[in-house]
């Protein structure tokens, strides 16, 4: 199953290929930040990746794979998965938004989803790395509705 996974990416990557220019990216990122709901309070913190296709120079569109956790112990633990698009305005400002869904891997039962979306900073060292700095948050539509405000640190290379 990973190996097919594996080619239909590459196969994806290569039908939107551009030639005179880079056309994916992966970035790496961690989030602190604060999480709120009737149920649970607490820091909250997330690492994961993007994966991002470039439409063209400003924009992209991607895959989004964190895993969400709520302190102060942990007992609320989400691997949220979902599809987003971003754009880069003024050659620094990158904003993006996307739909996700919540895999709970603490505890059996709900799974709900949720809205993501991002403001900040991007600063292209070279053509290839990419550093990005941004308030993060995730509106997650449990039976008690949940906010996620974080600060986000992603790195990342594009080719």
């Amino acid at each position: 199953m990973k190996k097919l996974s594996i080619v239909i990416m590459l196969f994806i990557l290569l039908l939107t290929s551009n030639i005179y220019g880079q056309t994916a990216a992966i970035r790496l990122g961690s989030s602190i930040g604060y999480c709120s709901a009737d149920d649970m309070n607490g820091l909250s913190h997330t690492s994961g990746l993007k994966i991002l296709l470039m439409a063209n120079e400003f924009q992209r569109y991607g895959v989004k794979v964190d895993l969400l956790n709520v302190s102060p112990d942990d007992k609320n633990s989400y691997l949220s998965t979902g599809l987003f698009i971003e754009q880069v305005v003024f050659n620094y400002f990158n904003m993006g938004i996307g739909t996700v869904g919540y895999i709970n891997t603490k505890q059996k039962g709900e799974n709900p989803f949720g809205l993501y979306s991002h403001l900040g900073f991007e600063y292209n060292f070279n053509e290839s790395f990419v550093f990005l700095i941004a308030y993060q948050s995730e509106f997650i539509f449990r039976k008690t509705f949940t906010s996620n405000n974080a600060l986000l640190l992603e790195t990342g290379y594009k080719f």
